[in-house]
């Protein structure tokens, strides 16, 4: 799996859902729906953090792994 690829939480700004994307979706600067409120979300006006694909609780990459295991576990429960 390359590193755009690889998928990471935001929060939506509307209703504070967790909304799954991946980084490339962020690099690319595009609008996606949130699921639960169906809000548009402007990836590209999100936290700068958000745009390096990691909450600013895991920068520089500290505890990557960590979040990646809670990304796969929400995708398991939906």
């Amino acid at each position: 799996m390359e590193f755009n690829d690889q998928e990471v939480i935001i929060e939506c700004p509307h209703c504070k859902c967790e909304i799954i994307v991946n980084i490339l979706e962020i690099t690319n600067h595009k609008t996606v729906s949130c699921p639960k409120c169906l809000g548009k979300v402007d990836l590209a006006a999100n936290d700068p953090s958000a745009k390096l694909g990691v909450p600013k609780t895991y920068m520089p990459f500290e505890g990557l792994g960590d979040y990646l295991k809670q990304i796969e576990e929400k995708k398991k429960k939906k």
